[in-house]
């Protein structure tokens, strides 16, 4: 069986797909990797995928910066990028995706997003040839306004099976999909972690930096890419929180440490803890731009998330999170709604939140972290052989 997987960065892509890819290489498959990070001028995940031949999209070099998506709350911004996107396509990838369909002639495709350009054509372009195309979860799923916006949702296309985490992100997916076609397999990625060499690594990271007394990690994510609010809005909701949260994060010694997804703009944070930890009284706020995450997660004493998966990481390591409110949109994802984290303000109550967080919000929240993970990480240890299953099974189907 030939695979060819479609990879969008040397991060959490590569981290999900390449034990899967191993375990496909361990049978005697053939596997390539389609690399579409250099679109978005992000490094090549080739060397995660050892023994796998490389295709780009584009030339490595081709683009300087890292697209930040910053104004995509605007409409103007939305309707400009669908436009560069289609003229991009057009001018050029349709062409270069027929060529590696071509060269790489695979059996089955394996994606980790369907719905996102340019892996909606990627995947269109597999299922006209008569490719199956299977897609590997990548974040934790819940109703996006960007995705409202779009015909198909992530999830939504004519996949031939969709390997998810755990049972409750199989009953966001039946929305979407015939439930025959979910194969709850877990996440590869957290297969070999090793939560005490996190820790101790999280403790040579405080040294590192400097950092003492009580950690809040405020684990923020491109909610604006996301289309839940502009970037201003964005640091402006996150300048509140640490100034309402100041009197609790005083009382506690405690020190706010920032952690940014890769598309986030390091500046704009770094401007608003200056003002923040300028003032009188006010908290110290860093910015750890370049932490690895695992490290950093297991040395905070809490967290708190605005919609990612990182609070899921969080929760691995039994650190209690609190997911801010989002205006307009609420508590997004169920980290509040399971119980598992605590509901956070960017108001008058945010000091009396922040207290209970850093104390650890009850008896019983450890318990609901545990539970929390369970449903949403089945098969550690063991996922990414049912990801290399849950393939050849859809690959063998294809072929008869």
């Amino acid at each position: 069986m030939r695979a060819l997987f479609i990879i969008g960065n040397a991060d959490h892509h590569a981290a999900i797909a390449a034990p899967a890819a191993r375990e496909l290489l361990a049978l005697g498959d053939t596997v390539d990797v389609f690399s579409v990070a250099e679109l978005r001028a992000l490094p090549s995940p080739a060397a995660c995928f050892p023994g796998a031949r490389t295709f780009a999209l584009v030339p490595g070099g081709l683009r300087k910066r890292l697209p930040k998506g910053a104004q995509s709350g605007t409409r103007r911004g939305r309707v400009l990028r669908r436009l560069a996107h289609d003229l991009a396509w057009k001018l050029g990838l349709r062409a270069r995706v027929e060529w590696v369909l071509l060269r790489s002639r695979p059996d089955i495709v394996v994606t980790m997003n369907d719905a996102s350009f340019p892996y909606d054509g990627i995947c269109e372009a597999a299922r006209r040839r008569g490719i199956p195309v299977v897609l590997l979860q990548e974040g934790v799923r819940f109703p996006l306004p960007a995705e409202q916006r779009t015909h198909t949702p992530y999830g939504g296309s004519e996949l031939a099976a969709l390997c998810v985490w755990g049972e409750r992100s199989a009953a966001h997916f039946r929305k979407y999909a015939p439930a025959a076609r979910i194969r709850v397999t877990g996440n590869p990625r957290y297969d070999g972690i090793d939560l005490e060499r996190a820790r101790a690594e999280g403790r040579a990271l405080r040294e590192r930096l400097g950092l003492s007394g009580r950690l809040l990690g405020f684990l923020s994510n491109p909610i604006d890419d996301q289309g839940f609010c502009t970037t201003d809005e964005k640091m402006r909701l996150f300048e509140r929180f640490v100034t309402e949260a100041a009197p609790a994060l005083a009382a506690a010694s405690a020190t706010v440490v920032v952690k940014l997804h890769p598309r986030e703009t390091v500046g704009a944070f770094r401007e608003v803890a200056a003002r923040a930890s300028g003032a009188a009284g006010a908290p110290q706020v860093v910015v750890a731009a370049d932490a690895p995450v695992l490290p950093l997660l297991s040395a905070l004493d809490a967290g708190v998330v605005l919609t990612s998966t990182i609070g899921l990481e969080a929760m691995l390591l039994d650190v209690p999170i609190g997911s801010l409110e989002i205006p307009g949109a609420g508590h997004v994802f169920d980290y509040v709604e399971s119980g598992a984290g605590l509901p956070l303000h960017a108001d008058a109550r945010a000091a009396h939140e922040v207290e209970e967080l850093l104390n650890g919000f009850g008896e019983k929240s450890a318990r609901r972290r545990a539970a929390y993970v369970e449903e949403h990480l089945a098969h550690r240890g063991e996922a990414a052989r049912q990801v290399a299953y849950a393939v050849r099974e859809v690959a063998r189907a294809a072929e008869s």
